[in-house]
């Protein structure tokens, strides 16, 4: 029965043995003796019990059965790393749970969101989608612990502006418009706009309605309880207008 005691340097030296090809540049690579690592790498195939590399004048390379070792081996070492991460943040006290209103289209956060679980792991997050009508009252209910919102509000505290973002008007092929790469509302100040009803689409709507009235415009908006593509396709239709 193979000894099951391993010491985790052995474990480094093949996987570098592997990754290099060589015992000399893998040695190099740890900044040790290359025959620590060659003794360590037999200490390691005897404790298994079979040979995980073949060796020859050109070099090493692993063994049909070193290939399938080595790959659990880096499966074993990665759910060890993120245990090891995972403990170190309890301790740290980062742990728990993070709620998240959003109003604005997820991609527009996603970075961040990556980014933060990647330095906290130990962290879960829940994503609540909505108005930002409806964040804001999340967030001043307590809710939820953060708000990602397209408006901000008069004298509403702790806000930092991050980003600002284009709209998008989405147009049938056939409106004589359609070839345009960049439109102005006034230019599209006799159109119908149609609009998700949640979201950013009130806040659209309230921008929509706030600009046109300082071009004497009573424009048309209508809001649909759609998802985005379901509205792109109610334009292709011929249906109106929207402006995402």
């Amino acid at each position: 029965m193979p000894d099951i005691s391993f010491d985790f340097r052995l474990f480094r030296y093949a996987l570098a043995a592997a990754e290099y090809g060589s015992f000399r540049r893998a040695a190099a690579a740890l900044n040790i003796q290359q025959s620590t690592v060659s003794r360590g790498v037999r200490s390691l195939e005897h404790r298994v019990g079979a040979e995980l590399f073949e060796r020859g004048h050109a070099g090493i390379r692993p063994t049909p059965a070193g290939d399938r070792f080595l790959e659990e081996a880096i499966l074993g070492f990665d759910h060890l790393r993120r245990a090891m991460q995972r403990i170190g943040a309890l301790q740290r006290g980062v742990h728990g749970q993070l709620t998240v209103a959003i109003s604005a289209p997820f991609i527009l956060v996603s970075e961040l969101f990556e980014r933060f679980c990647r330095e906290y792991e130990g962290i879960s997050i829940e994503v609540v989608e909505g108005t930002s009508s409806a964040s804001w009252a999340l967030t001043q209910q307590r809710n939820v612990d953060v708000a990602f919102v397209a408006k901000i509000r008069e004298g509403a505290p702790r806000t930092l502006h991050l980003r600002d973002e284009r709209m998008i008007a989405v147009l049938p092929k056939s409106h004589p418009l359609a070839g345009a790469r960049r439109l102005t509302l006034n230019d599209l100040r006799l159109e119908k706009f149609i609009l998700g009803a949640g979201g950013l689409g009130p806040d659209i709507e309230d921008h929509i309605v706030a600009r046109m009235a300082k071009l004497d415009v009573e424009v048309k908006v209508q809001l649909h309880r759609v998802d985005q593509s379901s509205l792109i396709d109610m334009v292709a239709m011929g249906l109106a207008l929207p402006s995402l």
